[in-house]
């Protein structure tokens, strides 16, 4: 049986925790089986710098992506499929955002936070 990716969206562009998104996935995915047995993994760095992309690609996500604008709003976490053990990716608004013009309080606290619940932190440049 092929796994599918499942997604949700974590904390809304407005600084809004989405607990009953975060509830619907931990069911879901079935976090609950796996104790403490999992890892987070999340990508910090610039604006369409290719964060999503990168997670799609390494952890088979599926985050939206696109050359264009800006994506990602807030922050998502999704399943990674095909790894073990179970290990969730966490997608962030990018660090420079230009959408947010200069309050960069979001930024700043949204990776803060990666760095707070990923158990690994890579930096896209």
């Amino acid at each position: 049986m092929e796994e599918d990716c499942c997604a949700t969206q974590l904390i809304y562009r407005a600084g809004k925790f989405n607990a009953v998104g975060l509830d619907r996935f931990v069911k879901e995915v079935k976090l609950a089986e796996c104790g403490v047995s999992y890892g987070v993994v999340a990508i910090v760095g610039p604006q369409s710098s290719g964060k999503s992309a990168l997670q799609n690609h390494l952890f088979t996500t599926q985050f939206a992506n696109s050359r264009r604008s800006q994506t990602t709003k807030g922050i998502w976490i999704a399943k990674c499929v095909g790894i073990e053990p179970c290990t969730i990716a966490m997608d962030l608004e990018g660090t420079d955002g230009r959408e947010r013009g200069q309050d960069d309080t979001f930024k700043k606290q949204s990776t803060l936070f990666a760095l707070a619940v990923s158990d690994i932190v890579l930096i896209n440049m």
